[in-house]
């Protein structure tokens, strides 16, 4: 095919067609005696797929790389740029619902007195500047892709210090398993998964589990062990699904790694992805009022008991919590159909 006949036949423009050949992305062949470009079915398949990259958001460079670790054959770090593409663009619509939520309470003040008054207008829009400040915020400081293999071996230890014991992890993991109570078949959601612990326990009790979390390294053991549980990079701030698609969320300390406003933004990340009637649970360091874990390094946040449990009560939820020791909490929250 000539240029113009792939273009039409895919729906790229010329121009574009010689930009990715002038970046690296294809090489078509030349005709001897002129020297014009001709196009395989191959090279059509490429630049369909470099299209297709382009509507969600990928740069040049990124595309050019990810194309040349799939002539490699080296499938899985392709399969990482898509999922970080997936995560940036999960991180998008937050943002953007966020910042659709500050719209329409400004034109609902702008329909109500016929006017603006600044510091409404200052204090939504620093809400909205606020929010995606902490979602820019999160770093692993924890570095879990260096962990991951040693996870497994000491899971309470690597999350929580000396507060909780190997067996007083194992029970945690078993409370929320008869807490959340998921029936045969039932979509599960499992926030900062690690190396699959408490996703793999519940997929053992009849859920269709899904996961995810933000170490390449923890979720390729997870779906090592757990073929059957649907990982996906992802952070607790921007969950890559959309509402309303899971029966229950949990998590197991995870979102101490978080501070105080970022665990709220993650527990409305939950309860936006949950169905009507759905229920979530949380475990981890836990404390009545929260703050930063007394002795961990980098710092950790507990989770406020009674912040978090007034959070999803505003919100309809009924909760319940149950202290595995002193530091280490499980709460409950089950909503209203």
């Amino acid at each position: 095919m000539k240029i113009h006949e792939v273009a039409g036949k895919l729906g790229i423009t010329p121009r574009a067609i010689r930009l990715y050949e002038a970046k690296g992305l294809l090489r078509p062949g030349r005709e001897r005696d002129n020297g014009y470009r001709t196009f395989s079915e191959r090279d059509a398949w490429r630049l369909q797929t470099i299209a297709a990259l382009r509507d969600v958001g990928l740069g040049l460079e990124r595309i050019a790389a990810m194309l040349d670790k799939l002539d490699r054959g080296d499938s899985a770090s392709a399969h990482h740029y898509l999922e970080l593409q997936r995560m940036a663009l999960a991180s998008k619509r937050v943002e953007g619902k966020h910042a659709l939520d500050v719209l329409d309470e400004l034109i609902g003040r702008l329909e109500t007195k016929g006017r603006l008054e600044a510091d409404a207008l200052f204090r939504l829009t620093g809400r909205l500047n606020e929010i995606r400040r902490q979602q820019a915020s999160w770093i692993d400081a924890w570095r879990f892709d260096e962990l991951a293999t040693r996870f497994d071996g000491s899971a309470a230890l690597l999350s929580t210090g000396p507060a909780l014991s190997q067996a007083e992890y194992g029970r945690t993991l078993d409370m929320i398993a008869q807490w959340t109570a998921p029936r045969p078949g039932e979509p599960g959601l499992d926030v900062g998964t690690g190396t699959g612990n408490l996703a793999g326990l519940l997929a053992a009790r009849g859920a269709r589990m899904s996961a995810v979390d933000q170490s390449k390294a923890m979720l390729a053991i997870c779906r090592e062990k757990h073929p059957d549980v649907a990982a996906k990079l992802g952070n607790a701030l921007a969950l890559p699904f959309a509402d309303g698609r899971f029966a229950f969320v949990a998590s197991a300390f995870s979102y101490h790694f978080l501070n105080a406003e970022q665990q709220l933004l993650a527990l409305a990340e939950m309860d936006r992805v949950l169905k009507p009637g759905g229920r979530a649970c949380l475990a981890g360091l836990m404390t009545e009022e929260g703050g930063e874990a007394a002795g961990t390094e980098p710092a950790k946040h507990s989770i406020g008991r009674e912040r978090t449990a007034a959070w999803f009560r505003e919100r309809g939820y009924v909760t319940v919590h149950y202290a595995i020791n002193p530091q280490i909490g499980v709460l409950h929250a089950a909503r209203a159909s």
